[in-house]
This record gives C-alpha cells, sequence and structure tokens, in this order.
C-alpha cells in the first residue's frame, strides 16, 4: 500500500516512516497540508492518509481529511488525535482515529484496519 505520513515534526515523520517502510508500505511525507495536498494530486495512488497534525495549527486533522478527499477519492484516513470526541463525530466509513499518545503497534494495527475496510476490488485494483 502507498501511505501518506502528513506530521509537522520531523524527528515522529521519521519514525512513522520507518514503522511503515518496514512493513512493506511504500510511504511519502508531508509536512503540512500544503504539502500533503500537492502529494495527493500529485499520486492518485495514494491509499491511505496518516494525519498527525498539532492541534495548534489552523487546520485540524478532520479538515485535512476533508480536503484530500477532493484528490484521493478512495482513500482511507487515520487521523491522530488527543481529543477523540471532537473528532469522532466527523468520522465517515473511511476514517480510523488513532488516540494519541500512540505506539508503533498502535499505528500498524489502524493502517491493518484501513486495509481490511478496503473491498477486495478496490484492493486487487490498487496491486495492479
Amino acid at each position: 500500500m502507498h501511505v501518506l505520513v502528513v506530521e509537522d515534526n520531523p524527528d515522529t515523520r521519521d519514525l512513522l516512516h520507518q514503522a511503515l517502510t518496514n512493513e512493506g508500505h511504500e510511504v511519502s511525507q508531508a509536512r503540512g497540508v500544503t504539502d500533503a495536498l500537492r502529494l495527493s494530486d500529485m499520486h492518485p495512488d495514494i491509499d491511505i492518509v496518516v494525519v498527525d497534525i498539532n492541534s495548534t495549527h489552523q487546520n485540524s486533522v478532520v479538515q485535512i481529511a476533508q480536503q484530500m478527499r477532493r484528490s484521493l477519492r478512495h482513500g482511507k484516513y487515520v487521523l491522530a488525535s488527543g481529543d477523540w470526541d471532537a473528532i469522532e463525530p466527523f468520522c465517515q466509513r473511511d476514517t480510523i482515529v488513532l488516540r494519541k499518545p500512540y505506539g508503533k503497534n498502535d499505528l500498524l494495527r489502524a493502517v491493518d484496519r484501513c486495509i481490511d475496510r478496503m473491498d477486495y476490488t478496490e484492493q486487487v485494483r490498487r496491486r495492479a
């Protein structure tokens, strides 16, 4: 699977990249919203977007996912947040909430859940 990691902290972004790459995923990295939107336009083959942006930024993780859905109509989203109650009402079928703080195994389980939510036809199309 092609995973886009949207993370504003470079050290955390590198850890997420390494964890996902070690599991066999192709990983692209974005520093923020603008970078993520540019990459999603350039790579419509992105399957899963992991968004872990500090809540003090202008755009919330929910807003980022909503903007990216325009480019990645078939993508799945992992939204990392410490505020489950604020995000849960906005989640759609394509979204998994990853509660902060989280570890590598939590991240990998969330990505696996996204893969499980893809229907068979979608999985075959993405492998081709």
